[in-house]
C-alpha cells in the first residue's frame, strides 16, 4: 500500500493535469447542431423592393467545438442577402452561402443549408394617389344612424410609395377605426391613416374627418288627404278635382312625424291658368318642417264648369 502514497503530490498533479486534458479534448471536440436562422433580403436597386415578408428562415447544420455549440440559440444567427441587380419585376431565386451567415466565432463552420434555394417575388417602386376611405367602429345611439354620403374627409386622398402591385391591389387608404358608439350628434375628429406593412406615405398621414350623425329616418302614412285648388282670382266657374283625396307618405326624423296631423298637410292643385274644362294637372305640396315625401304625388284631372245664370 506504500506506492498509494508514495510520491502523492505528483500523482494528484498528474490526475488533475488528465482531468483537465479530457475536458479540453471533450470541449474541442467537433459536434453538429442545427439551428433556423433568419434571413433578411435586401434589394440593391433603389425602384425595386422584396414584396411580401422581406425576412425568410432557413435552417443550416453548423459544427463547431461543444463549448461553443452548446450555449448557441438560434436567436443569435442571423443572415443578410443583397440583390446586386433585377433585369425587372418577377421571381428571384438564389443560393443562401455560408459567408452571409453572421457567426459569433470563427470556429463555426457551416455545413449545410436548407433549403438550398430560396425564392422571392420582386416588385417595381411606385408613388400613387390613393383615395382615403373612413373606417367605422360600433354604432350610433338607437333612433339615430350615420350618413355616409355626408362624411368629409380633408384631405381626400394622399401620396403612397410602395410596390405596385400591392398599390394597384390597394386601391385606397383606411383611417384607423373612428368611434361612433352611442353618438347622437355630428363631430369632428382627427384621426391617423391606417399603415399597410410594405408602404410608405409621403404626404400628412393624419386626416380631419367630419362624421355627420342624424336622426334616423321614419315614415308614416296618411290616408284621405284632400286634395285643394288654390287660385290667384275667383274663376266664376265650378271646380271638381280626380281624385279629391290621396294617401300620401313622409319620411323624416321620428319625433317630428309623431307630431304630423293629415290637417298639417297642404296638398293642393294650382288652377289660376286653367280655362274651362278637363286638365291634367300636377299636384304641388306645402310639408312640416325636416319631412318629405317619400314617393311623388300622382297628377289629378280638374274640370272647370261655368256656373248657371
Amino acid at each position: 500500500m506504500n506506492w498509494l502514497v508514495k510520491n502523492w503530490s505528483a500523482k494528484l498533479v498528474s490526475l488533475i493535469l488528465a482531468v483537465g486534458l479530457w475536458y479540453y479534448a471533450v470541449g474541442e471536440e467537433g459536434v453538429e447542431v442545427a439551428r433556423s436562422i433568419p434571413v433578411e433580403i435586401k434589394v440593391e436597386q433603389e425602384n425595386m423592393r422584396v414584396v411580401g415578408k422581406p425576412v425568410r428562415v432557413v435552417i443550416a447544420t453548423l459544427q463547431a467545438p461543444r463549448a461553443l455549440l452548446a450555449n448557441l440559440a438560434s436567436g443569435e444567427l442571423k443572415a443578410e442577402h443583397v440583390i446586386k441587380k433585377v433585369p425587372s419585376p418577377g421571381d428571384y431565386s438564389f443560393r443562401l452561402e455560408p459567408s452571409e451567415i453572421q457567426l459569433p466565432s470563427e470556429k463555426i463552420r457551416v455545413v449545410k443549408i436548407e433549403p438550398e434555394a430560396l425564392v422571392v417575388k420582386i416588385d417595381e417602386i411606385i408613388v400613387q394617389k390613393l383615395e382615403v376611405e373612413p373606417a367605422f367602429l360600433g354604432e350610433p345611439a338607437i333612433g339615430y344612424h350615420l350618413d355616409l354620403s355626408k362624411v368629409q374627409l380633408d384631405p381626400r386622398s394622399v401620396l403612397v410609395e410602395g410596390p405596385k402591385i400591392q398599390l394597384e391591389k390597394l386601391g385606397k387608404i383606411k383611417t384607423q377605426p373612428i368611434d361612433v358608439v352611442g353618438r347622437t350628434r355630428s363631430f369632428r375628429k382627427t384621426v391617423r391613416l391606417m399603415e399597410d406593412p410594405g408602404l410608405k406615405l409621403l404626404s400628412e398621414s393624419w386626416v380631419d374627418a367630419y362624421v355627420p350623425v342624424e336622426e334616423a329616418a321614419a315614415e308614416k302614412t296618411f290616408e284621405k288627404v284632400p286634395v285643394r285648388t288654390l287660385s290667384k282670382v275667383g274663376l266664376g266657374a265650378a271646380v271638381s278635382v280626380v281624385p279629391a283625396e290621396l294617401t300620401v307618405t313622409l319620411r323624416g326624423p321620428a319625433k317630428n312625424l309623431e307630431m304630423v296631423e293629415v290637417k298639417d298637410l297642404l296638398i293642393y292643385a294650382e288652377i289660376s291658368d286653367l280655362a274651362e274644362g278637363t286638365h291634367e294637372v300636377p299636384v304641388q305640396n306645402v310639408l312640416p318642417e325636416l319631412t318629405a315625401l317619400k314617393e311623388p304625388l300622382p297628377s289629378v284631372k280638374v274640370t272647370l264648369s261655368r256656373k248657371a245664370a
